[in-house]
């Protein structure tokens, strides 16, 4: 069902413009020290918030991976005095929107309100972030939800695959673990852990704050105290260790019994903050995160029909940046496909694209960018995002001209660069028996 606040900002959204790129985000800073990136627009009476902690699910503690995860499911089951139906009483009767995300190496949250309803939406929010309850009927609900979830995923191909390459090049680390969880550690989570976790890992000092709507820097600044203030200041957390990807250019079998076999891929990538970052965009949308443009697709897809979709793309996380794709196809032709990605990888790798296929990545990437930021929600959530990755409030809009200034030759040598056909490695869930995959696992 759509609720009430999200039917209106669809029918806003037709009826007004949406918050301009060209409108730079002003650094709003609260009396009490805290930040945020602010996005004004006035045409509509909303508000869209998005916040980001840094520190996801790699930091869950040994047995008791799925901790973020089952921690953002929580937040909006109850908060100070409101058990969990009354907190989403209250929020639907403000047409209040407030959700959680476990990622990785992000906590991110968002909240969208009426500007009628902001002071009490922020205040939903603030309880939520410090004053959850974990009772024990929600919680024992969610684990159940959490538990059904992770029995879905094991069914499915893709995801099979996925988990077995993060666990085989990430083997010992925090990224090797599945995010949403395993069956023995969402079991192990306690409600004391849930607290656990709000407390050492909500913190200002890990906090990124991304606004758009209809408030004012001097409102907003207020706000960002009352909501954020008591938050506290630093967390003693250890840092998650960075690391390098185990990439042995191999194969990882996953037997399944399904009728059509999956496989996921990885190799190292640049961070986002890495001066190569732009250009190597523009090699991975000729090479195979164009869609029907790219390279893979024309091979994999168009001359064989190998494959109904296959694509790859950056993936910049923090401790280990990762180029991630995948492609499903019969089980008797995903060895073939396998070698078609590797050989078009190696082509990339050599020459590099063309300076037609420079010039039509160009194109799409800058004319792409307003289309993708299509909701202040969206917008919002690129405010943290660019703070995540310490880049400024500017950047959106001086994307198009960095990409102009990138010489074909310069994308060429990244090309060169980064991409490493050799190291490339995959996994592959299906009835490995019964396909073609090489027997050196090269």
């Amino acid at each position: 069902m759509i609720r009430p606040l999200q039917a209106l900002c669809a029918v806003l959204v037709l009826l007004a413009p949406l918050p301009a790129l060209a409108k730079p985000a002003t650094i709003v800073t609260s009396p009490g020290g805290i930040t945020a990136w602010l996005v004004e627009d006035h045409a509509n009476p909303m508000i869209a918030v998005s916040l980001l902690f840094a520190g996801g699910a790699a930091t869950d503690p040994d047995g008791k991976v799925g901790l973020a995860t089952f921690v953002s499911g929580m937040l909006d089951e109850g908060a100070g005095e409101m058990d969990s139906q009354a907190f989403q009483t209250r929020l639907d009767d403000l047409n209040v929107e407030i959700g959680f995300n476990a990622a990785r190496d992000t906590f991110s949250g968002s909240m969208t309100t009426l500007t009628a309803h902001r002071d009490e939406a922020f205040a939903l929010l603030n309880a939520a972030l410090t004053q959850p309850r974990f009772d024990a009927e929600p919680l024992e609900r969610m684990r159940s939800v959490f538990q059904t979830r992770l029995r879905q995923r094991a069914e499915r191909p893709n995801a099979r695959a996925a988990q077995a390459l993060f666990g085989e090049i990430f083997a010992g680390h925090p990224y090797g673990r599945p995010t949403d969880g395993t069956e023995a550690g969402l079991k192990a989570i306690t409600a004391a852990d849930l607290h656990d976790f709000v407390k050492t890992r909500f913190t200002r000092d890990r906090l990124m704050i991304g606004v758009v709507g209809d408030i004012s820097a001097a409102e907003l600044a207020a706000l960002l105290d009352k909501t954020f203030g008591n938050l506290p200041a630093t967390s003693k957390l250890p840092p998650v260790a960075k690391v390098k990807p185990k990439l042995s250019g191999g194969i990882v079998p996953v037997p399944m019994a399904v009728p059509q076999a999956s496989a996921v891929f990885a190799q190292e990538g640049p961070a986002r903050s890495d001066p190569d970052w732009q250009a190597f965009r523009v090699v991975m949308y000729v090479l195979a995160d164009g869609g029907f443009s790219s390279r893979l697709t024309e091979e994999v897809r168009e001359k064989r029909g190998l494959a109904y979709g296959v694509g790859a793309e950056a993936a910049p996380l923090a401790e280990s940046p990762l180029v991630i794709g995948s492609v499903g196809t019969q089980t008797a032709k995903i060895g073939e496909s396998l070698k078609i990605i590797r050989a078009e990888w190696a082509k990339m790798h050599d020459s590099g694209p063309t300076d037609d296929e420079i010039a039509k990545a160009k194109a799409f990437l800058s004319g792409s960018l307003p289309l993708n930021l299509n909701s202040s929600p969206a917008i919002a959530q690129t405010l943290t995002t660019l703070q995540h990755f310490h880049l400024p409030p500017d950047e959106l809009e001086h994307r198009a001209e960095v990409l102009a200034a990138i010489s074909p030759a310069t994308i060429r040598a990244v090309a060169k660069r980064w991409l490493t056909p050799d190291r490339l490695t995959f996994a592959v869930a299906g009835e490995i028996k019964k396909s073609d995959l090489p027997q050196t696992g090269k």
